[in-house]
């Protein structure tokens, strides 16, 4: 097999969770670097793993190698940026799997949430063989059915899952019932701009300090720091996605007036809301198919 990268789109840009690209390629200059934050796709996520040499990727700003055997998963938008690093001297050389929709996205984060965003995997393991199987199925089998790839991909996660050796993740989202129900109850009321950390722990019964415990513990975040990304990242979407004013966006997603916003959306983004909105999609992959 060569190297190279591949995309299969469809009609159906709606589903909950669709296989989207996957590429084996190196970097060996610092020009290759991609910005969570920045970047154009939406309701995305992406399993990259080092076969040789090394990268590096940011999150929340600590820097973590990818060596040989080290992925990383990440979802966009999010606060990251990888890259090849200014002292490399040699070629960092990855295979990486795209997956779009929001189931997607929230196996994604089960998984980040109970392994990290940065995992060890032996090139033999049995989520490598599948993704290496997903690549021949496309390169040299020419599979261009979605549907049969998106299953691929679902065979995969599983296969990360038992790796991971955690519970199923798509009957058990979070392995905590507290964090489960404070996690919902934060979702279905993004656009309430008064909720408050007393709210969400009177809720579902715990104290407000028990309440930080488990997000710290289980996401490694805040709970306000968990619902303002949240907010963002609806906010993100409904730019994409809508024709709603940018005040309306900011009203509806629980911040209190447009200005607000715009400087909190920019610290997440690097860019404007305005100008995030403005952006075209770009693909991942050199090559791009739309199903038969």
């Amino acid at each position: 097999m060569l190297r190279s990268s591949y995309t299969i789109r469809s009609e159906e840009q709606a589903s909950m969770l669709l296989f989207d690209s996957i590429g084996w390629e190196q970097a060996e200059t610092p020009a290759y670097s991609f910005n969570g934050q920045n970047r154009t796709e939406r309701s995305c996520v992406i399993f990259q793993y080092t076969l040789s040499g090394e990268g590096r990727i940011e999150i929340d700003g600590v820097v973590h190698p990818l060596t040989k055997g080290k992925a990383f998963l990440v979802t966009v938008p999010s606060i990251h940026r990888y890259y090849y690093p200014e002292e490399g001297t040699e070629p960092w050389e990855f295979i990486w799997l795209n997956v779009r929709g929001p189931l997607a996205i929230s196996l994604w984060n089960q998984l980040i949430a109970h392994g990290g965003p940065i995992i060890e995997l032996p090139q033999e393991s049995v989520p490598m063989d599948l993704l290496w199987s997903m690549f021949k199925d496309i390169q040299v089998d020419e599979e261009r059915d979605l549907h049969f790839l998106t299953g691929k991909t679902f065979q995969w996660i599983l296969s990360m899952e038992k790796y991971l050796k955690k519970p199923n993740l798509l009957t058990t989202y979070i392995k905590n019932d507290k964090l489960h129900a404070a996690i919902q109850f934060m979702k279905n009321d993004l656009h309430n701009n008064n909720l408050s950390l007393d709210d969400v722990a009177a809720h579902v019964g715990i104290s407000k300090h028990h309440l930080c415990r488990l997000f710290q513990k289980n996401i490694n975040l805040s709970p306000f720091e968990y619902l303002r990304r949240r907010r963002i990242e609806l906010a993100a979407s409904m730019l994409k996605t809508t024709d709603q004013t940018i005040y309306q966006i900011a009203v509806d997603t629980g911040f209190d007036n447009a200005s607000y916003f715009g400087k909190v959306f920019r610290s997440y983004f690097g860019v404007s809301p305005s100008t995030y909105r403005e952006q075209d999609l770009e693909f991942l992959s050199k090559h791009v198919f739309f199903e038969n």
